[in-house]
């Protein structure tokens, strides 16, 4: 089988995410990683005065930073997903419908920040024919929907 004939098959058997899909399993990563944090918090965190919250030196934050790093680029670099993403089913695949790496995956967190503020990755991708967002763009990914087309 070719390359292009691939393509072809898997873009037929598979569509794209659709945008609120993506949202929500952002929202779902986001809450599993306050979670963690909190939790974390309590055992090895410093309780901030007059807020609700926690502060974290030396290795407590060594370590929420290393759990956001793998909640993110590591997990979407290594299995092409998200926790939140694996709940609805949705996976991160390069343009040519190959799995990502570790590359592409550091690369869309990082343009993620981007993304985010003022909501331009959603901007973008609602005005985007294959619904990408800058960082896909940056990395050369599409997000797909890995249940089959009827």
């Amino acid at each position: 089988m070719t390359e292009s004939t691939f393509a072809q098959d898997f873009e037929n058997r598979f569509s794209l995410a659709k945008i609120r899909f993506r949202i929500l399993a952002f929202f779902i990563d986001i809450i599993i990683f306050w979670l963690i944090a909190i939790i974390f918090g309590i055992f090895f965190g410093t309780p901030l005065e007059n807020e609700i919250g926690f502060s974290y030196n030396g290795f407590p934050a060594f370590f929420v930073i290393l759990i956001g790093l793998f909640l993110w680029p590591i997990s979407e670099g290594m299995f092409g997903q998200t926790i939140g993403k694996r709940f609805l089913d949705l996976k991160v695949v390069k343009g040519d419908f190959k799995p990502i790496g570790l590359g592409e995956g550091i690369a869309r967190f990082i343009i993620g920040f981007v993304d985010y503020f003022f909501l331009i990755g959603i901007i973008v991708a609602a005005t985007n024919k294959k619904k990408k967002r800058v960082g896909d763009m940056v990395a050369n990914t599409i997000v797909i929907s890995t249940k089959p087309n009827s």
